[in-house]
């Protein structure tokens, strides 16, 4: 136990008059002082570090070793060196040191756990650690220091072992920058050789399919952010620091894309999101935000309180900051999709669709990187919806769930140390083809192995007193008439806010006497309509508790198809109903040369036909068609961004044309006075290079790692800054283009 005391903070927040920080160095200040002070207050004195209530044992507390190191981050910036060292020198008693044990150098997840349990406490334990020693080192007693040398080199010795794969996202991002920059200052040419051959595989991979595999998460998104911007801010290296950049700078451009600024929501699919930021509508991307823009719009309940954030060098590219501050109130662009692969090879892509009243995201198959448990995966929004509405709160938010045994939020904990509550899980496989407003969704069973009572498909509504109206078939539902039984080929219709959402459930298979489609309210008030494929006493399913075996005759069938609309485009439901009878579903199953069991599901609405093929036998979704053709999803299609590997890409006005390879290009055009263009090129693989726009032609005959932005505002000289590990050879620029200094 340390003999130093840590003296408490003032209060959490600043009173709600207290207004916002103006500039950012200011918001910065603000973020650390809140971040110290919470900090302070959570320190346990009888224990010596940082803890919170035990979320399993009320009355008892819990501590995390990384939230003591951010203690003593800020305690060293304070000039607090004995206080912060008995920290350092409490969390370093968590390492695991014994030489027989298959994790020595990793961290136990909670300081009194008996064992290493979370294999990912090395991870955040370094991301602390490095900080620390990188701005405070030699501030430390140097028996301490001695110390923190050996914790860190048995750490990347667990790091080497891990390996952990770059489909773990932001795991593996904070991997890469532990063995890059412990490596580096330990002076350990093997760690960082190693950590240069794992970040050029990621680098790679990621490139290679658009978006990051553990795409569009609220709360991860900013992990990422963090890890590559803490990257950039210590690695020597100069190609993996200009690769840092521009990889940060695209992962911000893939989370800002899906910013709905119409309700301020992060819109789907999400592949990983908590409950909390889920409904509150905050997340750790909605505080790095507001560090580096201050809009109001993102906070809610005062400022963010963090060490970490306010410690590491974030910057806001120029493109994101005037794609997010050009959209303000309903969107001036009518209607607009965004469309991104995460993992090509797999067939995890993801689509967005943006109106002036509601954003729809659908993800093509479930979320997952081969653990199958409830730690990381199973928090996927597969579908989700957000919508523009009045009052309190100022938006709607409409999402499925495939629920085994009536498993809701409450009842489902994903590791001892997280509530119950931190999630609702999606407990089914998924797939889905969207187009527009329209989309086909489908869920099919994971392995059943335990018996079973309850099987169903749940679209969840907000709260049913706090929406305008429900229709089924045409007829207004009371509120009171709850629970309200669904006929297979009827659509349940809810009027709410600025939106018309329309739910057609398909024909389900059923696995017992009950399979029942009703319209009633969930656990927390919520509207859901539930689809039954089971209902009934609890057993075990022979057929289904493997997906294989000598019953199988594969998986069951259970969807919907869902339209969203505009309030404004209909004059009544009546005109709404009247579009939704016109509109075609078919499903079937058939036999192939390539599946005993091909389920084939065509949703034809208005001028709109998607189709999407999934294999029953082997739980898996196959081609999906929009308007007749197979759909080839882009790595990344937007208004603002591109990329791609065919050679050719172009978006607005510009065209960017080089050799086939991963490449990217940037148009804002919509406002005159920050029109510019950029073309980046991520790998050190060099293309030649032919980028035309509006005002000419600029080519290249070599064009590297690193980008180009072509500057052109109203009323000025357009301009053309290099940003690239080397020069490209054979610039050739058009008349009126000069090169900045």
């Amino acid at each position: 136990m340390p003999d130093r005391p840590i003296g408490r903070g003032g209060p959490a927040r600043p009173p709600a008059s207290t207004p916002a920080p103006a500039t950012r160095e200011d918001r910065v200040a603000e973020i650390r002082r809140l971040g110290t002070e919470r900090l302070r207050r959570a320190y346990d004195p009888e224990r010596g570090l940082v803890g919170s209530d035990a979320p399993w044992a009320p009355g008892t507390r819990a501590h995390r070793p990384p939230d003591s190191l951010w203690l003593a981050y800020a305690l060293l910036t304070a000039g607090e060196a004995g206080a912060a060292a008995d920290l350092v020198a409490l969390v370093l008693e968590t390492q695991e040191r014994s030489r027989e044990h298959p994790h020595r150098g990793n961290f136990r997840w909670l300081a009194d756990d008996q064992e290493v349990t979370d294999l990912n406490a090395v991870q955040f334990a370094l991301r602390a650690l490095l900080p620390l020693l990188l701005a405070h080192g030699p501030a430390l007693p140097a028996p301490l220091l001695d110390h923190c040398r050996v914790a860190v080199r048995l750490a990347l010795e667990e790091q080497e072992r891990l390996a952990v794969a770059p489909t773990y996202t932001n795991i593996h991002l904070m991997a890469l920058y532990s063995l890059l920059v412990g490596g580096q200052w330990l002076g350990d040419g093997r760690f960082a050789d190693l950590g240069h051959e794992r970040w050029d595989a990621w680098v790679a991979f990621t490139v290679g399919n658009g978006a990051p595999h553990e795409y569009n998460s609220p709360g991860y998104g900013a992990t990422d952010l963090s890890a590559l911007a803490a990257l950039h801010q210590h690695v020597a290296d100069p190609r993996v620091r200009l690769q840092a950049r521009l990889l940060y700078e695209r992962i911000w451009l893939h989370l800002a894309l899906h910013l709905h600024r119409s309700t301020g929501q992060h819109a789907g699919p999400h592949s990983r999101c908590y409950w909390e930021a889920m409904t509150a509508g905050r997340s750790g991307l909605h505080d790095l935000l507001w560090r580096e823009t201050g809009w109001p719009w993102l906070l809610d309940g005062g400022p963010p309180a963090s060490v970490e954030l306010a410690s590491t060098e974030h910057w806001l590219p120029d493109a994101v900051r005037g794609w997010l501050a050009g959209r303000p109130g309903p969107d001036p662009l009518a209607a607009y999709e965004v469309r991104e692969t995460a993992n090509r090879a797999e067939g995890a892509d993801l689509t967005t669709y943006f109106t002036p009243s509601y954003a729809l995201g659908t993800a093509s198959r479930t979320y997952g990187i081969g653990q199958d448990d409830y730690y990381i995966e199973h928090q996927a929004n597969h579908l989700l919806l957000h919508y523009r509405r009045a009052g309190e709160p100022s938006w709607g938010m409409v999402y499925s769930r495939y629920v085994v045994n009536d498993r809701h939020r409450g009842t489902l904990s994903a590791a001892p140390d997280r509530p119950a509550t931190a999630n609702f899980y999606d407990q089914g496989n998924f797939a889905a083809v969207q187009q527009r407003g329209k989309a086909v969704a489908l869920y099919a069973l994971l392995p059943q192995p335990e018996p079973v009572a309850s099987l169903k498909t749940v679209v969840v509504f907000p709260p049913v007193a706090a929406l305008d109206e429900v229709w089924v078939d045409g007829r207004r539902v009371p509120k009171g008439a709850l629970p309200r039984p669904v006929r297979l080929g009827e659509w349940v219709v809810v009027a709410d806010g600025d939106v018309y959402i329309g739910v057609r459930p398909l024909e389900p298979s059923r696995l017992g006497r009950e399979a029942p489609l009703v319209l009633e309210r969930g656990p927390q008030g919520e509207l859901w309509l539930s689809v039954y494929n089971y209902r009934g006493p609890a057993k075990r399913f022979w057929d289904y508790a493997s997906l294989r075996g000598a019953f199988w005759r594969g998986n069951l069938r259970a969807g919907f198809a869902l339209e969203v609309a505009e309030r404004r485009a209909y004059r009544s439901p009546a005109a709404l109903f009247d579009h939704l009878r016109r509109a075609v579903i078919r499903d079937a199953v058939a036999p192939t040369a390539a599946s005993p069991a091909l389920r084939t599901v065509t949703f034809t609405s208005g001028t709109d036909t998607l189709q999407l093929l999934y294999d029953l036998w082997s739980t898996a979704p196959g081609e999906r068609r929009l308007g007749g053709e197979v759909y080839d999803p882009p790595a990344l299609a937007s208004p603002l961004a591109v990329q791609g590997s065919s050679g050719r890409l172009a978006v607005g006005q510009a065209t960017l044309e080089t050799a086939p390879q991963p490449v990217w290009l940037i148009a804002r055009e919509d406002d005159a006075a920050t029109r510019s263009w950029t073309a980046v090129n991520p790998t050190d693989r060099p293309t030649p290079l032919r980028l035309e726009t509006p005002l000419g032609v600029l080519t290249a005959e070599r064009w590297g790692l690193g980008r180009l932005e072509w500057h052109a505002p109203a009323g000025e000289a357009p301009s053309l800054a290099v940003d690239a590990l080397r020069p490209p050879e054979g610039l050739r620029l058009p008349a009126g283009l000069t090169l900045r200094g």
